[in-house]
């Protein structure tokens, strides 16, 4: 079993979806769902962290970075085998190019 750590700059990503699922589009109901799967993919995470592919961008894959798709958002994390961690670095929406902003 892997543990999660969640970056500042993750947790504020999260929260700034939610705020414009519930707020913006005025679905609060999408948010608790989007939630939801959020959780559900960190439990994948924490069990079986190898599970998401990884990124395509060449350097990225070289640094072990991998990347799990949840609606129309993008997961970014690393799996750090030696503490047995699993380090979720940012939420992106998925038509942004990501692999600029990590």
């Amino acid at each position: 079993m892997y543990r999660l750590v969640v970056s500042e700059l993750a947790h504020r990503d999260l929260d700034n979806i939610v705020s414009y699922i519930a707020i913006q589009l005025a679905n609060p109901i999408a948010a608790t769902n989007f939630l939801d799967e959020v959780e559900k993919c960190y439990g994948y995470l924490k069990s079986n962290p190898l599970m998401y592919e990884q990124c395509h961008d060449a350097y990225l894959e070289k640094i072990g970075y991998r990347k799990a798709a949840i609606r129309n958002y993008v997961l970014a994390y690393r799996v750090d085998e030696a503490a047995k961690a699993v380090i979720i670095h940012r939420f992106f929406y998925g038509a942004q190019d990501y692999v600029k902003l990590i």
